[in-house]
């Protein structure tokens, strides 16, 4: 019943902030379809191409964090788990995580727990990329993201970004003063019960991060998995003339908005996507009908290459061999 509501929620919240974007900004489907019709598909192929490539590197770096465990699936299985839960994202809100460690385990006889560590690993890398990303951000395009987040902050870019990473550094100076309450805490825990063995599991893929075998690697591809999503966004903006020329600024603009919209508790981002990256679209003088339309062909393009991947996926998996990935020590 619980995991009903929390669907229900979040399908009620997806279809309010939907209703809210396209209602708000008076899109038709008139408008809808002119956007359709007056794409360079050019560009949105190329736009794809980016979005594939940024899939490719996740799976790469997700068997980097494997292999520390010595699991070794090889990239077939790695990159149609990461599709498959991207799809299954857009069907119940933060299920990826769940299925694609699912699949792993199925494919390559992989641990959840271990597997899902790594997973978590993944998620806190991205939450730092994505605040490189937002600093760079407010550094360079403050006004439109300042006029949607605070329209009554009126706070010089550099007093935010020193108030930001003062706040990273006083957060991990607690974790450091208190580090042997933790560590003490974290050990009866992990020793006393059947769920601290999931979190020592669950430990042991975070900490992967720290042991790669080829740590330069693995921040190449962490930051091209960013640099392709923001590629992307780039070249969507050059597919309609009326966003052709908003420049480099927008495109990371919009990169961060998507982002938070893609983080909501709703399938695939619909409706948080629509509304925040549509707003932000009128902060660049895009018409309000041209910007939620805009948006949904921004979020349609992803939704479909999602579902299509994803699909293709798992019908892949049905046929990948089970294997044993765990490589054993000479």
């Amino acid at each position: 019943m619980k995991s009903v509501l929390k669907y229900l929620f979040s399908t009620a919240l997806a279809a309010g902030l939907l209703y809210w974007a396209f209602s708000s900004s008076h899109l038709s489907w008139e408008d809808l379809l002119k956007t359709f019709q007056n794409a360079d598909y050019n560009w949105v192929a190329v736009s794809l191409l980016f979005s594939v490539i940024a899939h490719y590197l996740r799976a790469v770096r997700w068997g980097q964090l494997l292999a520390v465990m010595n699991y070794k699936p090889g990239n077939t299985r790695t990159l149609s788990a990461v599709l498959i839960g991207y799809f299954a994202n857009f069907l119940i809100p933060r299920m990826g995580e769940v299925t694609r460690c699912g699949s792993l385990q199925k494919t390559a006889s992989i641990p959840f727990e271990k597997s899902f560590g790594t997973v978590i690993t993944e998620r806190i890398i991205d939450l730092i990329c994505l605040g490189l990303a937002l600093l760079i951000n407010i550094y360079f395009e403050l006004e439109p993201l300042k006029n949607y987040l605070f329209p009554n902050l009126h706070l010089p870019g550099n007093t935010l970004l020193v108030t930001g990473i003062a706040s990273a550094v006083f957060v991990f100076g607690l974790f450091y003063v208190f580090r042997t309450q933790i560590s003490e805490t974290y050990n009866k825990i992990i020793q006393s019960s059947k769920l601290g063995a999931i979190i020592a599991g669950w430990v042991d893929g975070i900490k992967s991060v720290f042991l790669v075998k080829n740590p330069i690697l693995f921040i190449f591809y962490s930051l091209g998995i960013w640099i392709c999503y923001y590629l992307n966004a780039y070249v969507l903006l050059l597919a309609f003339p009326e966003s052709a020329n908003l420049g480099l600024g927008a495109a990371i603009t919009i990169l961060v908005m998507g982002s938070f919209g893609m983080a909501m508790p709703t399938q695939g981002g619909i409706g948080a996507y629509h509304s925040l990256v549509g707003s932000t679209l009128i902060y660049y003088e895009i018409a309000q009908s041209n910007s939620a339309a805009l948006a949904t062909f921004f979020h349609g393009t992803q939704m479909v290459s999602i579902l299509l991947l994803g699909g293709i996926s798992f019908i892949i998996t049905l046929f990948l061999p089970k294997i044993d990935s765990l490589e054993k020590l000479q």
